[in-house]
């Protein structure tokens, strides 16, 4: 019968108890070969047994050579990733009891080896290797330099091998690689060493930024190189240089000179040496200087000119710490800020860029004097529906520093008594609700008062748009809609079925709605005004067109004087022409009529006529020049 695992760990657990000796391996009875008992990690070996009819079997990969038990599997092969000394453990079951087995694998470092190097100008280098636990593991080291030589470092060596190069206008790559002399693993993982000669290394020294602060500290931010001596040093005159500290860190670098004058441009340069007293000069950069003045509500700021037009690229001008301009020559040197407004205060700073080096101003401060104010020269109302007109405005000089009130007064169109409808707070858009724009124009006046105090006189009346229908004939009004003046209009054309077009019309202020059999039963017209600037539009109020919208007649009347439903009127607006006849019972014509506007008011010959039922008869041409013929009957009350 066959064992199970836990049967045999049953078993092996009593006999361990039974049996005082120290580990497994002394019991014996077992037997095992592996293919390989040492090589270079990853290791993977294979046993296999040599016990004859064994009930079960098992091995422990990393037996700790002295523990009374062990959990085993019964798998053939095992990998060993990490280098060491290991002992496989064999344990297993005959009918006549357990059987042990033991062998010891070494298995070797080949993990790569990381040295680094300098370099003393020339072609000159010191390789370091690092004492480590990774050395130690190796009987030699190969070095492969990438010119075509190899050496060999043995223990007892000493750690830094020094090597020369022919050429030094190349850029060789050497090769580190562990070895064991006389063992079950050849060598390690190269590793691989690309080479930069000194001088090189000495020029990826550089300043990156160079900033002038408020304080009058001189911020100069550079790329260092660890263990290279590197002077800071500056300038006044471009000639004579003070050396103001020296820095042997690598990484980029922040270093600072205090008490400086803000309004002094001042030259700065590294000058680094290296191993073996070698000195590399850095190109020189100069700071950059800023002054700013206030003249009738404008900023007028000037800067240093930048000495070397070598690699330069621009000035960035900031003011708040945004960019308001660029200037791409190194000539230009003065800004005049005009959207500024009486009593704010703006920091102004200037940045010249040279390639991918950055030098800045000390910040200055500027606050906005105005002699006069500026007034609104942009602005539109427009309609907004049939209850509502949305006032716009551009307010000179309004920004995140600066405060204002808006005054808007209003008049209907054609009266001269304005009166204040709101005033609003550092706000510019305002929506009038007390309109009815499908009846009338509406102008409004606009004014505002700046920080300072200081109130601009109202703008010239802007009034809304009022669109009306003649027929097929839109009219519209062309008092201002926008400050600045109209360039254009465009009617906007909505149908009931087909996409919005837009229609241009120039100057004109009238459009004939151009319909056919064909055309939407329904449209809706808007007309726009295009303001000269360009910033700003007005819309009229929207009227709704029918095609062949026909005559309604009402079925009765009542002439009783009561001023209700007294005349008989037909309805409807889109008629070129239009005749109508009403005829009593036996079909006598008692009222014509040639005029849509005038109904008949229940008389004959200036007497009340009878109560009862009339025909009347009508012949009118449509809006698309149809002739229509019509007739119907309707009941006259008393």
């Amino acid at each position: 019968m066959r064992l199970t695992l836990l049967s045999l760990l049953s078993i092996l657990t009593f006999f361990s108890k039974t049996l005082q000796a120290q580990g497994l391996c002394d019991r014996g009875g077992g037997g095992f070969t592996i293919d390989k008992t040492e090589g270079c990690a990853p290791l993977t070996v294979r046993v296999t047994n040599t016990v004859a009819n064994p009930i079960l079997i098992g091995y422990d990969a990393n037996y700790d050579g002295k523990s009374l038990s062990a959990r085993t599997i019964d798998q053939p092969t095992f990998t060993y990733s990490f280098p060491g000394s290991y002992i496989m453990l064999q344990q297993g079951a005959l009918s006549s009891g357990s059987f042990y087995a033991c062998k010891t694998i070494q298995v070797f470092e080949t993990r790569v080896i990381t040295p680094q190097y300098s370099s003393c100008g020339g072609g000159k280098i010191f390789l370091s290797l690092t004492d480590d636990a990774i050395l130690k593991a190796y009987d030699e080291v190969k070095i492969e330099w990438g010119d075509g030589q190899t050496q060999i470092w043995k223990k007892g060596n000493p750690l830094v091998i020094e090597h020369s190069y022919a050429d030094v206008t190349s850029s060789p790559t050497v090769l580190i690689t562990g070895l064991y002399v006389g063992k079950g693993c050849g060598e390690g993982r190269a590793t691989s060493l690309p080479i930069t000669f000194q001088q090189a290394q000495l020029n990826d020294i550089a300043i990156k930024s160079v900033e002038m602060r408020g304080n009058g500290t001189l911020r100069i931010n550079y790329q260092g190189l660890s263990g290279v001596y590197t002077d800071i040093s500056y300038s006044t005159d471009g000639s004579n240089y003070t050396v103001a500290g020296r820095r042997s860190s690598g990484g980029l670098q922040p270093f600072e000179v205090k008490n400086m004058v803000t309004s002094q441009v001042y030259q700065v340069k590294l000058s680094s040496e290296d191993l073996c007293s070698s000195t590399t000069g850095s190109p020189v950069f100069s700071s950059m200087t800023l002054s700013g003045r206030s003249e009738d509500g404008k900023n007028i700021l000037t800067w240093s000119k930048y000495p070397d037009a070598t690699d330069f690229t621009s000035y960035d001008l900031l003011r708040d710490g945004t960019i308001i301009k660029t200037f791409a020559s190194i000539n230009d040197i003065t800004y005049t800020d005009e959207d500024v407004q009486c009593g704010s205060f703006s920091e102004y700073q200037v940045v010249a860029k040279i390639k991918d080096v950055t030098s800045t101003s000390a910040p200055v401060g500027v606050k906005a004097e105005i002699a006069s104010p500026k007034p609104i020269k942009e602005a539109a109302v427009s309609v907004d529906g049939d209850r509502a007109v949305i006032i716009k405005a551009s307010v000179p000089g309004a920004g995140p520093n600066s405060t204002y009130d808006l005054t808007i007064e209003k008049a209907e169109a054609g009266a001269t008594l304005f009166k204040k409808i709101i005033t609003l707070f550092n706000e510019s858009e305002y929506s009038d609700p007390d309109v009815k724009t499908n009846e009338l124009s509406y102008c409004y006046r606009i004014s505002y008062t700046n920080s300072c105090g200081q109130k601009v006189p109202a703008s010239q009346p802007i009034c809304t748009i009022l669109l009306k229908k003649n027929l097929t004939t839109l009219n519209w009004t062309t008092e201002l809609p926008v400050l600045g003046g109209v360039s254009s209009y465009d009617v906007i054309q909505a149908g009931s079925s087909t996409a919005e077009v837009e229609i241009p019309v120039q100057m004109n202020s009238n459009y004939t709605i151009k319909v056919n059999a064909q055309s939407d039963l329904e449209y809706n017209f808007q007309v726009r005004a295009n303001s000269v600037p360009g910033g700003f539009v007005s819309l009229s109020n929207i009227i709704n067109y029918k095609r062949s919208a026909g005559v309604f007649v009402p079925h009765a009347f009542s002439p009783n004087g009561d001023g209700y439903n007294d005349i008989l009127e037909a309805k409807s607006t889109q008629l070129q022409s239009f005749n109508f006849s009403v005829m009593n019972r036996w079909g006598e014509v008692v009222f014509h009529s040639k005029d849509i506007a005038t109904g008949w008011d229940g008389t004959i010959n200036g007497e009340n006529a009878p109560v009862g039922s009339y025909v009347y008869k009508m012949t009118f041409v449509d809006d698309i020049n149809q002739t229509v013929e019509k007739s119907g009957t309707f009941m006259l009350l008393r």
